[in-house]
Protein backbone atom coordinates (compact mmCIF):
# COMPACT_ATOMS: atom_id res chain seq x y z
CA UNK A 1 0.00 0.00 0.00
CA UNK A 2 1.38 3.54 -0.82
CA UNK A 3 2.61 6.12 1.74
CA UNK A 4 0.68 9.32 1.20
CA UNK A 5 -2.71 8.80 3.04
CA UNK A 6 -5.50 9.16 0.71
CA UNK A 7 -9.47 9.11 1.40
CA UNK A 8 -11.95 6.64 -0.73
CA UNK A 9 -15.47 5.92 -0.50
CA UNK A 10 -17.51 2.59 -0.99
CA UNK A 11 -21.49 2.99 -1.94
CA UNK A 12 -23.52 -0.14 -1.34
CA UNK A 13 -27.34 -0.78 -2.17
CA UNK A 14 -28.02 -4.14 -0.30
CA UNK A 15 -31.04 -6.10 0.10
CA UNK A 16 -32.72 -3.93 2.75
CA UNK A 17 -30.73 -0.60 3.57
CA UNK A 18 -28.20 1.81 2.31
CA UNK A 19 -24.45 2.02 3.29
CA UNK A 20 -21.30 4.15 2.84
CA UNK A 21 -17.87 3.88 3.94
CA UNK A 22 -15.33 6.66 4.48
CA UNK A 23 -12.19 4.82 4.65
CA UNK A 24 -8.51 6.21 5.12
CA UNK A 25 -5.39 4.67 4.25
CA UNK A 26 -3.86 5.67 7.53
CA UNK A 27 -6.45 5.59 10.22
CA UNK A 28 -8.99 2.48 8.24
CA UNK A 29 -12.72 3.79 8.60
CA UNK A 30 -13.15 6.95 9.63
CA UNK A 31 -17.31 7.72 8.88
CA UNK A 32 -19.80 4.97 7.62
CA UNK A 33 -23.38 5.50 7.42
CA UNK A 34 -26.28 3.53 7.09
CA UNK A 35 -30.48 3.94 6.50
CA UNK A 36 -32.62 1.19 6.07
CA UNK A 37 -35.15 1.46 3.14
CA UNK A 38 -38.47 2.90 3.94
CA UNK A 39 -41.67 0.69 3.73
CA UNK A 40 -42.61 2.55 0.72
CA UNK A 41 -39.95 1.60 -1.05
CA UNK A 42 -40.48 -2.05 -1.52
CA UNK A 43 -42.37 -4.92 -0.93
CA UNK A 44 -42.71 -8.43 -1.96
CA UNK A 45 -39.41 -8.89 -3.38
CA UNK A 46 -39.35 -5.62 -5.18
CA UNK A 47 -38.02 -2.33 -4.77
CA UNK A 48 -37.82 0.83 -6.34
CA UNK A 49 -34.29 1.09 -8.07
CA UNK A 50 -34.99 5.34 -8.33
CA UNK A 51 -35.76 5.14 -4.61
CA UNK A 52 -33.12 3.49 -3.62
CA UNK A 53 -30.93 5.35 -5.66
CA UNK A 54 -31.92 8.42 -3.59
CA UNK A 55 -31.67 6.74 -0.48
CA UNK A 56 -27.97 5.59 -1.07
CA UNK A 57 -26.71 8.70 -2.31
CA UNK A 58 -27.93 10.69 0.91
CA UNK A 59 -26.41 8.34 2.74
CA UNK A 60 -22.88 8.47 0.52
CA UNK A 61 -23.32 12.35 0.79
CA UNK A 62 -23.58 12.79 4.57
CA UNK A 63 -20.38 11.29 4.90
CA UNK A 64 -18.47 12.06 1.63
CA UNK A 65 -19.24 15.43 0.81
CA UNK A 66 -16.37 17.89 0.80
CA UNK A 67 -14.22 15.43 1.42
CA UNK A 68 -11.04 14.76 -0.89
CA UNK A 69 -12.14 11.52 -2.14
CA UNK A 70 -9.42 9.59 -4.41
CA UNK A 71 -11.71 6.64 -5.83
CA UNK A 72 -15.38 5.32 -5.36
CA UNK A 73 -16.48 1.94 -5.32
CA UNK A 74 -19.91 0.75 -5.61
CA UNK A 75 -21.51 -2.58 -3.98
CA UNK A 76 -24.94 -4.03 -4.52
CA UNK A 77 -26.80 -7.66 -4.28
CA UNK A 78 -26.18 -10.02 -6.64
CA UNK A 79 -29.93 -11.18 -7.42
CA UNK A 80 -31.82 -7.84 -8.80
CA UNK A 81 -32.84 -7.07 -12.26
CA UNK A 82 -35.26 -4.50 -13.57
CA UNK A 83 -36.32 -3.30 -17.11
CA UNK A 84 -35.72 0.53 -18.55
CA UNK A 85 -36.89 2.09 -21.26
CA UNK A 86 -34.31 3.44 -24.21
CA UNK A 87 -34.03 6.42 -22.25
CA UNK A 88 -32.60 4.40 -19.22
CA UNK A 89 -35.98 5.33 -17.15
CA UNK A 90 -37.08 2.12 -14.79
CA UNK A 91 -40.36 1.16 -16.01
CA UNK A 92 -40.76 -2.01 -13.29
CA UNK A 93 -39.58 -2.78 -9.84
CA UNK A 94 -36.47 -3.99 -9.04
CA UNK A 95 -36.97 -8.11 -8.93
CA UNK A 96 -34.73 -9.20 -6.22
CA UNK A 97 -33.80 -13.10 -5.09
CA UNK A 98 -36.79 -12.85 -3.03
CA UNK A 99 -39.39 -12.37 -5.25
CA UNK A 100 -41.09 -15.07 -5.35
CA UNK A 101 -43.89 -15.29 -8.31
CA UNK A 102 -41.33 -16.94 -10.90
CA UNK A 103 -41.32 -20.32 -8.32
CA UNK A 104 -43.91 -22.48 -10.18
CA UNK A 105 -42.67 -21.29 -13.59
CA UNK A 106 -38.92 -22.73 -12.25
CA UNK A 107 -40.44 -25.61 -11.33
CA UNK A 108 -41.51 -26.79 -14.51
CA UNK A 109 -38.57 -25.76 -15.87
CA UNK A 110 -36.34 -28.02 -13.13
CA UNK A 111 -38.80 -30.83 -14.92
CA UNK A 112 -37.45 -30.58 -18.44
CA UNK A 113 -33.90 -32.26 -17.59
CA UNK A 114 -32.52 -31.03 -20.51
CA UNK A 115 -32.67 -27.68 -19.99
CA UNK A 116 -31.96 -27.72 -16.56
CA UNK A 117 -28.52 -29.32 -16.89
CA UNK A 118 -27.72 -26.87 -19.82
CA UNK A 119 -28.30 -23.49 -17.78
CA UNK A 120 -27.07 -24.94 -14.52
CA UNK A 121 -23.75 -26.09 -16.65
CA UNK A 122 -23.58 -22.86 -18.54
CA UNK A 123 -23.75 -20.25 -15.56
CA UNK A 124 -23.73 -22.33 -12.30
CA UNK A 125 -27.38 -21.36 -11.80
CA UNK A 126 -30.32 -23.50 -11.54
CA UNK A 127 -33.67 -22.34 -13.02
CA UNK A 128 -34.89 -21.12 -9.61
CA UNK A 129 -36.79 -17.54 -8.35
CA UNK A 130 -33.32 -16.64 -6.54
CA UNK A 131 -32.41 -15.51 -10.56
CA UNK A 132 -33.43 -12.48 -11.96
CA UNK A 133 -33.17 -14.30 -15.12
CA UNK A 134 -36.36 -15.42 -14.60
CA UNK A 135 -38.34 -12.20 -13.61
CA UNK A 136 -36.88 -11.49 -17.45
CA UNK A 137 -39.61 -14.07 -18.39
CA UNK A 138 -41.99 -13.09 -16.25
CA UNK A 139 -41.92 -10.12 -17.73
CA UNK A 140 -42.68 -11.20 -20.99
CA UNK A 141 -45.67 -13.83 -19.38
CA UNK A 142 -46.84 -10.23 -17.89
CA UNK A 143 -47.94 -8.94 -21.52
CA UNK A 144 -44.68 -6.45 -21.72
CA UNK A 145 -43.22 -5.95 -25.46
CA UNK A 146 -38.85 -6.61 -24.61
CA UNK A 147 -37.71 -5.86 -27.59
CA UNK A 148 -36.54 -2.05 -26.80
CA UNK A 149 -36.07 -2.52 -23.20
CA UNK A 150 -32.88 -2.73 -21.44
CA UNK A 151 -32.18 -4.64 -18.19
CA UNK A 152 -30.11 -3.31 -15.54
CA UNK A 153 -29.55 -4.49 -12.52
CA UNK A 154 -29.41 -1.84 -8.90
CA UNK A 155 -25.91 -1.59 -9.08
CA UNK A 156 -25.62 -1.06 -12.46
CA UNK A 157 -28.28 1.68 -12.32
CA UNK A 158 -26.64 3.16 -9.80
CA UNK A 159 -23.57 3.13 -11.85
CA UNK A 160 -25.18 4.83 -14.45
CA UNK A 161 -26.72 7.70 -12.41
CA UNK A 162 -23.49 8.48 -11.33
CA UNK A 163 -21.39 8.10 -14.56
CA UNK A 164 -23.40 7.96 -17.67
CA UNK A 165 -22.14 4.91 -18.29
CA UNK A 166 -24.37 1.53 -18.59
CA UNK A 167 -21.80 -0.74 -17.46
CA UNK A 168 -21.87 -4.11 -15.22
CA UNK A 169 -19.55 -6.13 -13.76
CA UNK A 170 -18.92 -9.85 -14.60
CA UNK A 171 -19.41 -11.01 -11.25
CA UNK A 172 -22.98 -8.85 -10.62
CA UNK A 173 -23.79 -10.55 -14.25
CA UNK A 174 -23.08 -13.91 -13.32
CA UNK A 175 -24.99 -13.86 -10.62
CA UNK A 176 -28.05 -12.64 -12.77
CA UNK A 177 -27.45 -16.00 -14.33
CA UNK A 178 -26.91 -14.52 -17.75
CA UNK A 179 -22.86 -15.19 -17.68
CA UNK A 180 -21.09 -18.11 -18.93
CA UNK A 181 -18.72 -19.62 -16.56
CA UNK A 182 -16.31 -20.35 -18.72
CA UNK A 183 -15.92 -17.40 -20.94
CA UNK A 184 -17.35 -15.27 -18.83
CA UNK A 185 -19.42 -13.51 -21.58
CA UNK A 186 -23.04 -13.68 -21.81
CA UNK A 187 -24.35 -16.87 -22.10
CA UNK A 188 -25.53 -17.51 -25.91
CA UNK A 189 -28.09 -19.83 -25.08
CA UNK A 190 -29.58 -18.23 -22.11
CA UNK A 191 -30.04 -15.50 -24.09
CA UNK A 192 -31.59 -17.31 -26.84
CA UNK A 193 -33.83 -18.85 -24.12
CA UNK A 194 -34.78 -15.85 -22.77
CA UNK A 195 -35.44 -14.02 -26.09
CA UNK A 196 -33.38 -10.93 -26.20
CA UNK A 197 -29.94 -9.63 -27.52
CA UNK A 198 -26.69 -9.38 -25.36
CA UNK A 199 -27.15 -4.89 -26.16
CA UNK A 200 -30.49 -4.95 -24.01
CA UNK A 201 -27.66 -5.51 -21.22
CA UNK A 202 -24.86 -3.82 -19.62
CA UNK A 203 -21.07 -3.80 -21.18
CA UNK A 204 -19.08 -6.30 -18.95
CA UNK A 205 -16.64 -5.08 -17.24
CA UNK A 206 -14.35 -5.73 -14.39
CA UNK A 207 -12.76 -4.01 -11.44
CA UNK A 208 -10.00 -2.66 -13.60
CA UNK A 209 -12.33 -0.74 -15.38
CA UNK A 210 -12.88 2.24 -13.78
CA UNK A 211 -15.04 5.64 -15.20
CA UNK A 212 -14.96 9.31 -14.24
CA UNK A 213 -17.70 10.84 -11.88
CA UNK A 214 -19.95 12.72 -14.31
CA UNK A 215 -21.08 15.97 -13.18
CA UNK A 216 -24.47 14.91 -12.25
CA UNK A 217 -22.74 12.17 -10.03
CA UNK A 218 -20.15 15.11 -8.80
CA UNK A 219 -23.08 17.14 -7.35
CA UNK A 220 -24.96 14.17 -5.61
CA UNK A 221 -22.17 13.14 -3.59
CA UNK A 222 -20.31 16.55 -2.73
CA UNK A 223 -17.28 15.27 -4.53
CA UNK A 224 -15.19 16.79 -7.09
CA UNK A 225 -16.46 15.87 -10.85
CA UNK A 226 -13.92 12.71 -12.81
CA UNK A 227 -12.91 10.85 -9.45
CA UNK A 228 -12.65 7.55 -10.35
CA UNK A 229 -15.91 5.25 -9.69
CA UNK A 230 -15.15 1.15 -9.88
CA UNK A 231 -18.96 -0.43 -11.49
CA UNK A 232 -20.67 -2.31 -8.74
CA UNK A 233 -19.91 -5.28 -7.78
CA UNK A 234 -22.02 -7.97 -5.62
CA UNK A 235 -21.75 -8.11 -2.23
CA UNK A 236 -20.89 -11.43 -1.75
CA UNK A 237 -17.75 -11.31 -4.03
CA UNK A 238 -16.79 -8.15 -1.94
CA UNK A 239 -17.70 -9.90 1.12
CA UNK A 240 -14.72 -12.46 -0.16
CA UNK A 241 -12.29 -9.70 -0.40
CA UNK A 242 -13.01 -7.55 2.73
CA UNK A 243 -12.57 -10.90 4.52
CA UNK A 244 -9.41 -11.86 3.29
CA UNK A 245 -11.12 -14.76 1.67
CA UNK A 246 -10.29 -14.72 -1.91
CA UNK A 247 -8.12 -17.97 -1.64
CA UNK A 248 -9.03 -21.24 -1.50
CA UNK A 249 -9.41 -22.55 1.91
CA UNK A 250 -11.23 -20.02 3.69
CA UNK A 251 -14.69 -20.34 4.03
CA UNK A 252 -17.25 -17.42 4.36
CA UNK A 253 -20.50 -17.67 6.13
CA UNK A 254 -22.94 -14.55 5.50
CA UNK A 255 -26.28 -14.50 7.91
CA UNK A 256 -28.12 -11.49 8.12
CA UNK A 257 -31.71 -11.50 6.20
CA UNK A 258 -30.47 -14.63 4.19
CA UNK A 259 -27.89 -16.82 5.08
CA UNK A 260 -24.68 -18.44 2.68
CA UNK A 261 -21.61 -19.79 2.62
CA UNK A 262 -18.50 -19.27 0.07
CA UNK A 263 -15.73 -20.62 -1.15
CA UNK A 264 -13.17 -19.47 -3.62
CA UNK A 265 -12.04 -21.60 -6.43
CA UNK A 266 -9.53 -21.77 -9.09
CA UNK A 267 -12.18 -23.85 -11.65
CA UNK A 268 -16.15 -23.63 -11.97
CA UNK A 269 -16.91 -26.32 -8.82
CA UNK A 270 -20.89 -27.78 -10.35
CA UNK A 271 -21.60 -30.89 -8.28
CA UNK A 272 -23.65 -33.69 -9.94
CA UNK A 273 -26.69 -33.53 -7.23
CA UNK A 274 -27.12 -29.37 -8.67
CA UNK A 275 -27.12 -28.38 -5.01
CA UNK A 276 -24.50 -25.83 -4.77
CA UNK A 277 -24.22 -22.39 -7.07
CA UNK A 278 -21.06 -20.80 -9.07
CA UNK A 279 -20.69 -17.77 -10.02
CA UNK A 280 -17.57 -15.55 -11.09
CA UNK A 281 -16.18 -13.50 -8.05
CA UNK A 282 -13.59 -10.70 -8.78
CA UNK A 283 -11.77 -12.64 -9.94
CA UNK A 284 -11.73 -16.28 -10.30
CA UNK A 285 -14.90 -18.20 -9.42
CA UNK A 286 -16.54 -18.75 -5.95
CA UNK A 287 -18.41 -21.80 -5.06
CA UNK A 288 -21.31 -21.64 -2.53
CA UNK A 289 -24.34 -22.38 -1.45
CA UNK A 290 -27.29 -19.86 -0.07
CA UNK A 291 -30.75 -20.26 2.15
CA UNK A 292 -33.32 -18.02 1.75
CA UNK A 293 -34.39 -18.28 5.62
CA UNK A 294 -32.17 -16.63 8.10
CA UNK A 295 -32.70 -13.44 10.06
CA UNK A 296 -35.50 -12.94 8.26
CA UNK A 297 -36.99 -16.22 10.25
CA UNK A 298 -35.99 -14.66 13.67
CA UNK A 299 -37.62 -11.00 12.31
CA UNK A 300 -40.94 -13.04 11.66
CA UNK A 301 -40.84 -15.31 15.30
CA UNK A 302 -40.14 -11.87 16.95
CA UNK A 303 -43.41 -9.82 15.04
CA UNK A 304 -45.70 -12.58 15.12
CA UNK A 305 -44.82 -14.21 18.03
CA UNK A 306 -43.09 -12.39 20.98
CA UNK A 307 -44.01 -8.52 19.94
CA UNK A 308 -44.27 -7.12 22.30
CA UNK A 309 -44.06 -9.83 24.41
CA UNK A 310 -45.78 -13.42 25.64
CA UNK A 311 -46.95 -14.77 28.50
CA UNK A 312 -44.97 -17.49 29.78
CA UNK A 313 -46.38 -19.18 33.32
CA UNK A 314 -47.83 -15.73 33.96
CA UNK A 315 -44.88 -13.31 33.70
CA UNK A 316 -44.73 -11.54 30.28
CA UNK A 317 -41.23 -12.13 28.10
CA UNK A 318 -39.68 -9.96 26.26
CA UNK A 319 -37.55 -11.20 23.24
CA UNK A 320 -34.35 -10.02 24.22
CA UNK A 321 -35.06 -12.06 27.39
CA UNK A 322 -35.31 -15.31 24.89
CA UNK A 323 -31.10 -14.74 23.87
CA UNK A 324 -30.44 -15.58 27.70
CA UNK A 325 -31.66 -18.69 28.03
CA UNK A 326 -29.28 -21.09 29.35
CA UNK A 327 -30.39 -24.44 28.95
CA UNK A 328 -29.81 -25.62 25.55
CA UNK A 329 -30.05 -29.43 26.06
CA UNK A 330 -33.28 -29.88 26.13
CA UNK A 331 -36.08 -31.14 24.01
CA UNK A 332 -37.30 -28.87 21.37
CA UNK A 333 -39.63 -29.11 18.13
CA UNK A 334 -38.29 -29.42 14.62
CA UNK A 335 -38.39 -26.21 12.51
CA UNK A 336 -37.79 -26.10 8.68
CA UNK A 337 -36.71 -22.56 7.86
CA UNK A 338 -38.18 -22.39 4.85
CA UNK A 339 -40.63 -19.23 4.81
CA UNK A 340 -39.47 -17.74 1.86
CA UNK A 341 -38.89 -20.91 -0.41
CA UNK A 342 -35.78 -23.60 -0.35
CA UNK A 343 -33.01 -22.39 -2.16
CA UNK A 344 -29.70 -24.69 -1.34
CA UNK A 345 -29.38 -27.73 -1.51
CA UNK A 346 -33.10 -28.76 -2.65
CA UNK A 347 -33.78 -25.66 -4.77
CA UNK A 348 -37.53 -26.25 -4.19
CA UNK A 349 -38.94 -22.84 -4.32
CA UNK A 350 -42.56 -23.98 -3.12
CA UNK A 351 -41.37 -25.39 0.28
CA UNK A 352 -42.97 -24.05 3.14
CA UNK A 353 -41.74 -23.35 6.97
CA UNK A 354 -43.10 -25.45 9.74
CA UNK A 355 -42.46 -26.42 13.44
CA UNK A 356 -43.05 -30.12 13.39
CA UNK A 357 -43.05 -32.76 16.82
CA UNK A 358 -44.56 -30.07 18.95
CA UNK A 359 -45.62 -31.25 22.20
CA UNK A 360 -48.20 -29.29 24.95
CA UNK A 361 -44.83 -28.87 27.19
CA UNK A 362 -42.93 -26.70 24.42
CA UNK A 363 -43.12 -23.15 25.09
CA UNK A 364 -42.29 -19.71 23.42
CA UNK A 365 -38.46 -20.50 24.33
CA UNK A 366 -38.26 -24.09 22.90
CA UNK A 367 -39.91 -23.11 19.05
CA UNK A 368 -37.12 -20.23 19.52
CA UNK A 369 -34.23 -22.49 20.20
CA UNK A 370 -35.78 -24.64 17.42
CA UNK A 371 -36.19 -21.42 14.80
CA UNK A 372 -32.07 -20.86 15.52
CA UNK A 373 -31.27 -24.49 15.13
CA UNK A 374 -33.33 -25.20 11.93
CA UNK A 375 -31.51 -22.22 10.15
CA UNK A 376 -28.49 -23.51 10.86
CA UNK A 377 -29.06 -27.14 10.02
CA UNK A 378 -30.51 -25.78 6.80
CA UNK A 379 -26.94 -23.97 6.29
CA UNK A 380 -25.09 -27.43 7.85
CA UNK A 381 -26.95 -29.37 4.94
CA UNK A 382 -24.96 -26.76 2.63
CA UNK A 383 -21.89 -27.00 4.77
CA UNK A 384 -21.39 -31.17 4.04
CA UNK A 385 -21.48 -30.51 0.53
CA UNK A 386 -19.20 -27.89 0.41
CA UNK A 387 -16.36 -29.87 1.79
CA UNK A 388 -17.22 -32.61 0.19
CA UNK A 389 -16.54 -30.89 -3.23
CA UNK A 390 -13.94 -28.28 -1.96
CA UNK A 391 -12.26 -29.83 1.22
CA UNK A 392 -12.64 -28.71 4.74
CA UNK A 393 -12.07 -25.18 5.43
CA UNK A 394 -9.33 -24.36 7.05
CA UNK A 395 -10.50 -21.00 8.68
CA UNK A 396 -14.39 -19.80 8.86
CA UNK A 397 -14.76 -16.20 9.02
CA UNK A 398 -18.41 -15.03 10.31
CA UNK A 399 -20.66 -12.13 9.27
CA UNK A 400 -24.05 -10.85 9.53
CA UNK A 401 -26.85 -10.37 12.23
CA UNK A 402 -25.86 -13.16 13.96
CA UNK A 403 -22.96 -11.28 15.55
CA UNK A 404 -25.35 -9.68 17.58
CA UNK A 405 -26.10 -12.96 19.26
CA UNK A 406 -23.12 -14.70 21.10
CA UNK A 407 -25.81 -17.42 21.73
CA UNK A 408 -26.61 -17.96 17.89
CA UNK A 409 -22.38 -17.98 17.34
CA UNK A 410 -21.81 -20.46 20.25
CA UNK A 411 -24.66 -23.14 18.49
CA UNK A 412 -23.24 -21.80 14.68
CA UNK A 413 -19.36 -23.42 16.07
CA UNK A 414 -20.85 -26.48 17.64
CA UNK A 415 -22.68 -27.56 15.66
CA UNK A 416 -20.17 -26.83 12.22
CA UNK A 417 -17.82 -28.65 15.23
CA UNK A 418 -15.15 -25.79 13.99
CA UNK A 419 -13.22 -22.35 15.06
CA UNK A 420 -15.34 -19.40 14.04
CA UNK A 421 -13.67 -16.37 13.35
CA UNK A 422 -16.03 -13.45 14.09
CA UNK A 423 -15.66 -10.45 11.58
CA UNK A 424 -13.92 -7.35 13.60
CA UNK A 425 -15.91 -4.48 11.20
CA UNK A 426 -19.35 -3.81 10.89
CA UNK A 427 -19.85 -4.95 6.98
CA UNK A 428 -17.43 -7.04 4.90
CA UNK A 429 -19.53 -6.60 1.06
CA UNK A 430 -18.59 -2.47 1.79
CA UNK A 431 -15.25 -3.46 2.59
CA UNK A 432 -14.41 -5.47 -0.23
CA UNK A 433 -15.96 -2.37 -2.11
CA UNK A 434 -12.73 -0.19 -0.20
CA UNK A 435 -9.98 -2.72 -1.61
CA UNK A 436 -11.51 -1.89 -5.46
CA UNK A 437 -11.60 2.04 -4.01
CA UNK A 438 -8.05 1.52 -3.30
CA UNK A 439 -6.74 -0.43 -6.59
CA UNK A 440 -8.38 2.16 -8.43
CA UNK A 441 -6.63 5.08 -6.85
CA UNK A 442 -3.25 3.07 -7.01
CA UNK A 443 -2.81 2.21 -3.79
CA UNK A 444 -3.25 -1.24 -3.82
CA UNK A 445 -1.52 -3.28 -6.44
CA UNK A 446 -3.49 -6.29 -5.75
CA UNK A 447 -6.97 -6.24 -3.99
CA UNK A 448 -6.13 -9.62 -2.54
CA UNK A 449 -3.56 -7.60 -0.39
CA UNK A 450 -6.62 -5.66 1.30
CA UNK A 451 -6.47 -7.11 5.17
CA UNK A 452 -8.22 -6.39 8.05
CA UNK A 453 -6.84 -7.44 11.78
CA UNK A 454 -8.10 -10.71 12.11
CA UNK A 455 -6.01 -10.82 15.58
CA UNK A 456 -8.47 -8.45 17.38
CA UNK A 457 -11.20 -10.51 16.24
CA UNK A 458 -13.16 -13.08 18.24
CA UNK A 459 -12.37 -16.79 17.78
CA UNK A 460 -16.03 -18.63 19.34
CA UNK A 461 -14.60 -22.63 20.02
CA UNK A 462 -16.90 -25.41 19.62
CA UNK A 463 -18.13 -27.28 22.99
CA UNK A 464 -17.69 -30.74 22.21
CA UNK A 465 -20.13 -31.71 24.64
CA UNK A 466 -22.56 -30.28 22.88
CA UNK A 467 -22.47 -31.70 19.48
CA UNK A 468 -23.72 -34.71 19.93
CA UNK A 469 -27.18 -33.23 21.31
CA UNK A 470 -26.65 -31.09 18.03
CA UNK A 471 -26.32 -34.16 15.77
CA UNK A 472 -29.03 -36.08 17.46
CA UNK A 473 -31.35 -33.26 16.54
CA UNK A 474 -30.14 -32.89 12.58
CA UNK A 475 -31.11 -36.43 12.18
CA UNK A 476 -34.35 -35.62 13.67
CA UNK A 477 -34.25 -32.47 11.09
CA UNK A 478 -33.62 -34.25 8.04
CA UNK A 479 -36.32 -36.76 8.37
CA UNK A 480 -38.69 -33.67 8.46
CA UNK A 481 -37.04 -32.41 5.66
CA UNK A 482 -37.01 -35.74 3.72
CA UNK A 483 -40.26 -36.71 5.03
CA UNK A 484 -42.01 -33.21 3.52
CA UNK A 485 -40.90 -33.57 0.03
CA UNK A 486 -43.64 -36.10 -0.06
Amino acid sequence: MGERAMLVLAIESSTSSAKAVLYDTVQGVVRSGQEVYSAGIGHDGQTNAQAVFETTMRVARGIAQGERVEAVALCGTWHGICACDSKMVPITPVYSWNFTRTANMCKQMRKNEELRKKLYHNTGCMPHNTYPRHAIQYMMSRGMDLTNKVFITQGGYNFYRLTGKFWESISTQSGTGVVNLFNHQYDKFTLEFLGIRREQLGRLVTYRNVCPLSENGAKLLGIRQGTPVVPAHPDGALNQIGNYASHPGIMTISIGTSGALRMATETPILPKGNELWCYCGAEGWISGAAISGACNCVNWFRDCLCSPAVLENGHRVSFQELERVEELRGDVPVFLPFLFGERCPGWCDSRRAGFYQVKASHGIREFYQSLQMGILYNLYQCYEVLCRENGRPRQIIVSGGISNSRRWLQMLADIFEEEILVANHPNASSMGAVALALYACGQLDDINEFRQDYDAAEKIEPNQYMFSYYMENYQRYLRMYYSDLN
